[in-house]
Parts: C-alpha cells; structure tokens; sequence
C-alpha cells in the first residue's frame, strides 16, 4: 500500500495563508529594527550539528537529547543532530571562529533566527519544527546585561508587538551547588509522596530534581509549596545579585513576578533566569524564556566567557498576534481592478508610480480578462483596505474610483492629490 505524500509530517506544519505571512513578515521587520537599535549583529548557523555538541551542553540526562531530538548517523558513520534550539550552535560558532575568545575576551551580542527541531506531541504552540528568535550576549557578567536584554524583551513584546496580558516571571537558582542542596529538599519533600509520582517524574526527581519544579501536575504543585524558596536559600553572593537586578528593573518600571517555578529545562543555566508567560496558551504558556549561562562556553570550548540569552518562540507570539487584532494588524492592503478597454496597461503603469511612493503598501492587481464582477470577487478575497478602480473615463480626466471596503463605504471619484492624501494614512 502507497503511503500518501501529499500529508505532511505530523508535528510540521505549512505556512501559507496570507494572514500569517504577513504576520510573519510584519515580525521579522520588527526584529530587524530592534535589534539595530541595540547594536546587536546577526548570525546565521547550521541546522544540524554533531550530536556531542548537544549532549555536552544541554545535558545527557534532559528530555531533549533522551527523547526528542532527532539524530541519525550521516554517511560517514557520524552522530549528526537536527538542532533543538540556538544557543549550543552559536557558541559552537563563536568558539570555532574566535569571536568571543582571541588572546582575551571580547564581548559579542549576537541574534538569530531560524527553525529549531524537537520531537515533542504536537498541541497548541508546540511544533516538531518550529522557528525561534534568539539573544545571545558573550563576554558580560553584570547585572546591566541582565537588564539590558529583558529591557530589550520588554519593548518587543509590549511597545513593538503591543501584546496585551504578557507578564515577566523572573528567579534566581544560583550556582551548581545551591541548586544540589536545594536538589535535597525537594527530595526530601517528595519522598512521602511517591505514589503520586508518574515514571517520568520519579525519573526527574532521581536525575535533576530542581526540574520538577516546572511541572503541570496540579497537585504536586500544591505539595511543592510548601517548599521554602530556591532565593531565600542561596548564598549571599547570589542574594545580593538578584536583589540588584530586581532593584534595576523596578526603577526601569518594568513589571515582573518572582517565581520559584522557573527553573529552566537545560542544565547549563544560572543565577537569573525568566519567561514571559501568556495565559491564553494553556500549558505552553511561556513565549519567551532564558537566562545566564556562564559555564555553557567552558563546558564545550574549555575558555571561561560568562554569557546570557533568549529565546521566543515565534509562531506563538504570531498566534497571539493574530487573536489579538491589535494597532499591529493595521490594513495596508489596495486591490486595483482594471476595467479599462483603452488603455489596458495604464493601470499596472500608474501602479509602478505608486509603489514608489507607497513603500509599505501592497498592490495587487487582479485579472484583467475577467469581468468586473469577477474581478470584485477576486478582490473581496484579500480583504484589503481600498478597491481602486481604473475605467477609461477616469483614466482620461486624471481622476481615481477609489473604495474604503474596510468600512464599506461608497466610491469616491479622486484626483491624485486626495489619492495620496488617502494612501498617506496607511503607509506609515
């Protein structure tokens, strides 16, 4: 029996509706932008990379390298990976071209963008390919950079995208030591509770139990309270430095809420480590996550380069994007219908001038060998802003037949100048 080819690989989907290209589109400007602004330059790595890499850094014992990646050995008999996120590669990167370690250390700030692979169940805001926009800073260890990349968080999801409802939980775990003790007691705790405990989570709890404290499970989330804080345990070196980081970002008026239960699924994180979260996700509620990781480019190159960064998750901030209709979804869409005998080419001539003009608007024109009621339908499909019209009469006296479909309004006979005037307001 022939297999259907025409389906997709489950967990991978297609892109192609024009609402999420142009969300998509809208977003990767955005990031352009921002990004400039900081002064923060590009990178672009490979998709796969040997399997070590991954398994040096985020951890033989995660769900990632156990379960989720996809591995395969390549011709040569190599243990090759699909990457399950950015950060791994980037330092790889940097490591091998010495952009952050030449005879000292230089201090890089890097962003990427681009597919990662993990072979998870596929459910709301969860794909086994699945793009990401990322941070990487090399070569800074204060609190200043903490600050700076979640100020740079902060102005993308609220001031850029307007996301509305997003809120920044933010925690300290420390150093490897701290995390261990804190390790022990939550062992402790869960010792008279191991009944409740699912395979996987006794595994956890065996493995990396500060991990458990990420979980869904409603009421080990009720038993994990009564659990000092991973902060009120740490030492006072780690204390005094997030207290400094939560003091820089209450000055800098950027909400946030501490919370014991981000912890973080990599092992290579420490000291600051923060989501932002969305509540109409459900359990994916968390579009954006990272933190410090200041032992991560020893572990794979043997330099000390303290580091910190993130990742979001774009299709679910797109998602957001979408439900929402916000400012950002502002319609710059005109449909030109040719209904000229004439001059036929007049119009698609007249439209050349116009995008030249209107760099931020999109023209499309319809098919001019079908008939006016045709060619309104084909219009009605992209729901665009304004339907402007091109008939001989107008073409002749100079003059435009132009229609607000968004609010249904009746045509209006304009010069060129009120043509501008109009197509000025959706430009910007």
């Amino acid at each position: 029996m022939k297999k259907n080819i025409t389906v997709a690989i489950r967990g991978f989907k297609d892109i192609y509706s024009e609402t999420e290209i142009k969300y998509f589109q809208k977003f990767e400007n955005i990031i352009l932008n921002i990004t400039k602004q900081y002064g923060i330059s590009e990178i672009k790595t490979p998709i796969v990379e040997k399997t070590e890499l991954f398994e040096r850094s985020i951890g033989n014992e995660t769900e990632i390298v156990n379960k989720e990646m996809y591995s395969f050995e390549d011709k040569n008999g190599e243990s090759i990976s699909l990457r399950p996120e950015g950060t791994a590669t980037c330092v790889r990167c940097a490591l091998e071209k010495n952009l952050i370690f030449d005879r000292g250390i230089k201090r890089q700030k890097f962003w990427y963008s681009g597919p990662m692979f993990r072979r998870e169940r596929p459910q709301k805001g969860r794909f086994r390919q699945f793009q990401q926009f990322g941070l990487e800073y090399f070569g800074f260890d204060d609190t200043n950079s903490d600050l700076e990349i979640i100020m740079l968080g902060n102005r993308l999801f609220e001031k850029e995208l307007q996301l509305k409802n997003i809120k920044l939980h933010i925690n300290s775990i420390g150093n490897e030591n701290e995390r261990a003790n804190y390790g022990d007691q939550i062992k402790s705790l869960l010792e008279k509770h191991k009944g409740i405990l699912s395979e996987d989570q006794q595994n956890t709890l065996t493995k990396n139990p500060i991990r458990i404290l990420d979980t869904k499970d409603k009421k080990l989330q009720e038993i994990l309270k009564k659990l000092p804080t991973l902060v009120s345990l740490l030492s006072n070196k780690s204390k005094q430095r997030f207290e400094n980081l939560l003091k820089k970002l209450d000055e800098s008026n950027i909400n946030y809420i501490v919370d014991n239960s981000i912890v973080r699924g990599l092992d290579y994180y420490n000291d600051t480590v923060f989501e932002w979260k969305h509540e109409s996700l459900g359990s994916q509620d968390a579009i954006c996550a990272g933190g410090r990781y200041d032992n991560l480019v020893e572990k794979i190159g043997e330099v000390n380069v303290p580091a910190i960064g993130f990742a979001a998750g774009i299709e679910r901030i797109i998602s957001l994007l979408i439900e929402s209709r916000s400012a950002f979804d502002a319609n710059s869409t005109v449909v030109a219908i040719n209904h000229s005998k004439n001059s036929n080419h007049t119009c698609l001539m007249q439209l050349e001038k116009l995008r030249d003009k209107f760099k931020n608007i999109s023209f499309y024109t319809t098919d001019s060998s079908s008939t006016l009621d045709k060619q309104f339908k084909q219009a009605e499909k992209f729901n665009p802003k304004y339907i402007l019209f091109y008939d001989d009469k107008e073409i002749n006296a100079g003059q435009y037949i132009l229609k607000d479909f968004e609010k249904n309004q009746k045509q209006e006979i304009l010069s060129e100048d009120e043509l501008f005037k109009k197509l000025d307001i959706i430009n910007k």
